[in-house]
């Protein structure tokens, strides 16, 4: 009878795990779709309906893993943050210098993956929500410490420490505001000119000596070449 208990017990733990990992998918594949319907009809025109028609499910579905509409946002804020972690991990894989993880922080965020007109419009939309969200606000704060701490790290190779700290919150800023421009307005978005803006700022405020400058441009084309290969619309598939 113990013995039996056991294996009723441990069939038990199985089957929690399962439905646990079951549930995380039908999550992540909602979130994905919630991020589709943020592209397609922008964020006044997503609802719960059209989330689930994109996932091919009911809105009693979307509602069993998502309360509200709140909720699903701060899922599309994580969902869309964790694509430009997994980007800049991809990157860092082949990143074997502080030049090179530099650049694989700038090829993260403006990628041809993400860097195109629909996102950055989906993603305007998204921040606009940041004031009126608290939970929003947090994913935003965590995203915005993450750059500044990736950045900060490899900043310190190149410049006084004292300044590592400023330099990385002025680089960070300027990459929400070329994102930011590019979404409101009716362009597409060019990567080759967003990086060489980046490049710009970034060697002005570093104050980069040429020979400095000669090491910047070999690796941003080591990453460029690693980039088109590594970063693909793959990313933005539910795990």
């Amino acid at each position: 009878m113990g013995l039996s208990l056991k294996k009723d017990h441990n069939l038990c733990d199985v089957q929690k795990m399962q439905a646990r990992s079951i549930r995380s998918i039908r999550r992540s594949e909602l979130s994905q779709a919630a991020f589709e319907a943020v592209i397609r009809y922008g964020l006044r025109g997503t609802t719960l309906e059209k989330v689930g028609e994109i996932a091919g499910v009911s809105k009693g579905v979307v509602l069993h893993h998502f309360k509200d509409k709140s909720a699903l946002l701060e899922a599309v804020f994580r969902r869309s943050n964790s694509v430009l972690s997994m980007s800049l991990l991809r990157l860092y894989r082949h990143a074997e210098t502080p030049y090179e993880r530099f650049w694989a922080i700038a090829y993260a965020n403006f990628s041809e993956t993400i860097y195109n007109r629909e996102v950055c419009q989906a993603w305007v939309s998204l921040l606009a929500e940041v004031p009126h969200n608290t939970m929003c606000q947090r994913v935003q704060a965590a995203n915005n410490a993450r750059i500044k701490s990736n950045l900060s790290h490899e900043l310190k190779h190149f410049i006084k420490e004292s300044k590592v700290s400023e330099v990385a919150n002025l680089l960070g800023i300027l990459i929400d505001g070329i994102w930011v421009r590019a979404g409101l307005f009716a362009i597409t978005p060019d990567c080759d000119k967003a990086l060489d803006e980046f490049e710009f700022n970034a060697l002005h405020l570093m104050e980069s000596s040429s020979e400095q400058q000669k090491y910047h441009q070999a690796a941003r084309q080591k990453i460029k070449t690693i980039a088109e290969i590594a970063l693909s619309p793959e990313l933005f598939k539910p795990n």
